[in-house]
């Protein structure tokens, strides 16, 4: 349950919680080595293990350089036994995962004297495994200066376990062995006395596995730059081995063997030699097209943290080659586009999608623009999500790297002449101000105050980059002007210019030294600012790549006086071979030789541990120099707030007391005209106070008034007493009267609903009076019709009864 209550915290607004715990209870165990303290430094490592930001890695932090060192000293106070061990190896494995956390380890802290103590034939199969992964981590990259007494051991348990092991240590051990013996000449010539290196290599010749052939082919690149130069067929072949490993361990997820082969041979085809021999590789299209392939099939997979950083390395190869040899496949760049745009919302993976399309967008032309429509049509809502983001903008180094990259992007987009319209009118100054806030904000929280830094090399370029970029824009639209020149007065801003003068790249000073030409560009506050960043700065010393070996160091071999007898003997030996006499036993010169011997192993015991204790020396002041430089950059950038503090203090106390001279000149106005209208307040006062007395007495007439006026109304209200008592009365008959009156309009209502029922009765009775009148009348008429009909026909048969009565006769 405290181990849970514990991980809550270090995932809260402190996530560096645990880490300063682990500080706390490692100086304890390194004074008492006590038992409890043994515990509650597994449990805190455990819990770091555990951690899903690696952000906390990050090597600028002050206390992460803090917790690297203490770190350090608990492997060094370690036996290599010990149950503590193996927690550190899982924290630094999980620490290498942070790209610039792993660089420091590699250069400044150096663990891999530590590490080597833990080699042992007795480990199992997991732990061997577990740290020949580390090592490969911790040596990539290393810089070695002279056979440092560790590397003999290292050797030869490595050759050991790749002569006498499976083929998954197999290839640990050569990824190990391999990174300690590039560009490490004392590292080769440690394994040269080690082992046989010809009989080795033609051990390690056969070896089958896609692994351990990638790291084979390395080896004999590695062994053939002592020789000179390396054979154009070797370079072919690991050109070969290189596409098919990286589409392997693409597939089976294998992030260390991806990253380790890309970024060797990143840095061997960066020679120009090798970059014309991918010229004359056959199957480059071929392969780059599996390559694309492999990545459009893998979006689906983007919520897993080892498929983003396997994609953000394939993209980082692939823009590399496409730099060093366009490859002729069909529709590239729509392709490119749309691959990008998927993983560019991903971490670990999005600086490396932006570069892609930067450099796309650079090469674009008026036909070949439609493929930025997408890019075009989903980076408004890019840009919003920072802007409508969380208050600042982290200043984590991730984050530093994602918006530099994006901010470069914007750049290319802006100076190409198809897409320069449609970027204008989606970039607002919201976005540079979010940016900018960690650098100006006045009031830095806690947590930024403690453990954040806004003047890493990442950040400094970040902040170039967008210095630039507004530069850019005042040259299309006008309204940018005055926001950049508001920025060019800010001393924070000073010091960020100098920095990437001093720090940055090559293509950042070129692109400031650019903008100095602008109208609001602070030449002489960036030159002041140079000037006070002078003395902390660190000259690199460079060392000769003609001659490694120089740095080595030189001990005597033998005292003055013993080299002095050794000389004059030799003088006598070359003088009698000279004369063909031999006038010295062989005795004495078998003696003399081994007592030279001898006295080499000697010398070579003192100078080697000379060199382990110098080695030492140096890691722990490269350690101190880390700590150092942390507070330095720490109190530089409290230095400069101070200083913006106080040069705002200063501003503000100047138009305060601008305000208090106006306020003060106000307010003796107003006392010179109130003083006047005093005198006459008073006088009305002293009116007023006379008018009170007369008032005064005319209360009392008043109040004597009152009394009779009251005793009157007592009388009053016996007499309104009596006077409701009569109303109540009469209220009582006025309701009884109301009720009979009621009742009487009740008995009218129904008489006259009767009436009316009787009224409708009698005119229905008239309807129907009428209506048989009118029947009479008609039926009359009829009859008195039937009545003439009748007539006339009586007439004519009377008519014709006489005819006939008349012929009868």
């Amino acid at each position: 349950m405290s181990n849970i209550l514990e991980l809550s915290l270090m995932n809260s607004s402190d996530k560096y919680y645990i880490i300063k715990q682990f500080i706390i209870a490692t100086t304890d165990y390194i004074q008492i080595k006590g038992e409890d303290s043994a515990n509650g430094i597994n449990r805190h490592l455990e819990l770091i293990n555990e951690a899903a930001d690696l952000s906390i890695f990050d090597p600028h932090v002050n206390l992460v350089v803090e917790f690297f060192v203490c770190l350090h000293e608990l492997l060094s106070n370690l036996e290599p036994g010990s149950f503590l061990v193996w927690p550190c190896i899982d924290v630094l494995t999980l620490a290498c995962k942070n790209l610039s956390a792993r660089m420091v380890l590699i250069q400044t802290y150096q663990f891999m004297p530590l590490l080597s103590r833990s080699l042992s034939n007795q480990l199992p199969k997991e732990k061997k495994l577990k740290i020949l992964g580390l090592m490969q981590e911790l040596s990539c990259g290393i810089k070695i200066s002279w056979q440092i007494p560790y590397l003999i051991h290292i050797m030869s348990t490595l050759t050991h376990w790749i002569e006498n092991s499976d083929q998954d240590i197999q290839a640990l051990s050569l990824a190990v062995l391999v990174n300690l013996c590039y560009k490490n000449v004392p590292a080769v010539y440690t394994l040269s006395r080690c082992i046989d290196i010809k009989k080795f290599i033609r051990f390690c010749l056969p070896l089958k596995g896609l692994k351990v052939e990638v790291h084979v082919c390395k080896l004999l690149i590695i062994l053939d730059y002592m020789n000179g130069k390396v054979p154009e067929d070797v370079v072919l072949k690991s050109i070969e081995v290189t596409f098919k490993s990286l589409i392997e361990a693409f597939r089976a997820k294998d992030y260390i063997l991806l990253r380790h082969v890309a970024e060797f041979c990143l840095d061997m085809w960066d020679n120009n030699c090798h970059s014309r021999t991918l010229l004359n590789f056959n199957g480059y299209d071929g392969d780059v097209e599996s390559l694309l392939v492999e990545l459009e099939g893998r979006h689906e997979d983007a919520r897993n943290n080892n498929v983003s950083q396997c994609v953000a390395v394939v993209f980082q190869f692939l823009h590399f080659v496409m730099q060093k040899r366009r490859p002729n496949i069909k529709l590239l760049d729509k392709r490119l586009v749309n691959l990008a745009l998927k993983w560019v919302q991903v971490n670990h993976v999005c600086s490396n999608a932006y570069e892609i399309l930067r450099t796309l967008a650079a090469n674009v032309t008026e036909e070949t623009s439609i493929t930025l429509d997408p890019l075009l049509t989903s980076l408004p809502i890019y840009l919003l999500d920072i802007v409508n983001g969380e208050e600042e903008v982290n200043t984590n180094i991730e984050t530093n790297r994602r918006l530099k990259s994006l901010l470069e992007l914007l750049r290319s987009l802006i100076r190409t002449d198809s897409t320069r319209e449609r970027v204008l009118a989606i970039l607002k100054e919201d976005l540079f101000i979010k940016i900018f806030v960690p650098l100006l904000n006045k009031s830095p929280t806690k947590t930024r105050a403690h453990y954040t830094s806004t003047q890493t090399l990442d950040a400094v370029l970040l902040y170039a980059s967008a210095i630039v970029l507004i530069s850019e824009l005042c040259k299309y639209d006008g309204m940018w002007r005055s926001f950049f020149a508001d920025l060019m007065q800010q001393r924070q801003i000073h010091m960020v210019l100098a920095q990437a003068l001093y720090n940055g790249t090559k293509e950042t000073k070129t692109l400031i030294m650019s903008i100095s030409s602008c109208e609001h560009f602070p030449i002489n506050r960036v030159s002041e600012a140079m000037c006070e960043l002078q003395p902390a700065m660190q000259l690199e010393t460079t060392k000769s790549v003609s001659n490694p070996i120089s740095d080595n160091f030189n001990f005597p071999m033998m005292s003055v006086t013993q080299s002095e007898k050794l000389n004059d003997l030799m003088a006598k030996i070359k003088e009698a071979y000279n004369q063909s006499l031999l006038s010295i036993s062989m005795a004495d010169i078998m003696e003399l030789y081994e007592y030279k011997i001898a006295s080499m192993n000697q010398a070579e015991r003192a100078g080697t541990a000379s060199i382990e204790a110098a080695t030492m020396h140096c890691t722990h002041l490269q350690h101190r120099v880390a700590q150092l430089t942390a507070e330095v950059s720490k109190l530089r950038q409290l230095g400069l707030h101070s200083q913006q503090c106080n040069e705002e203090m200063a501003k503000t106390k100047e138009a305060v007391l601008a305000e208090k001279a106006k306020l003060q000149e106000l307010l003796d106005a107003e006392k010179s005209r109130y003083a006047s209208q005093l005198s006459a307040k008073e006088k009305v006062l002293k009116d007023t106070m006379q008018l009170l007395e007369d008032t005064s007495k005319r209360l009392k007439v008043v109040e004597t008034e009152k009394g009779a006026l009251e005793e009157k109304q007592t009388n009053l209200k016996q007499i309104v007493a009596k006077l409701e008592d009569n109303i109540l009365k009469k209220e009582a008959l006025v309701q009884k009267n109301e009720e009979i009156i009621l009742r009487t309009n009740a008995n009218v209502d129904h008489l006259n609903l009767q009436v009316s029922q009787l009224e409708k009765q009698v005119k229905r009775g008239e309807n129907e009076l009428a209506s048989k009148t009118r029947e009479l009348s008609e039926v009359s008429k009829e009859l008195h019709n039937c009545k003439s009909i009748l007539g006339t026909i009586t007439q004519l048969t009377n008519s014709q009864y006489g005819k006939h009565a008349g012929g009868a006769m």
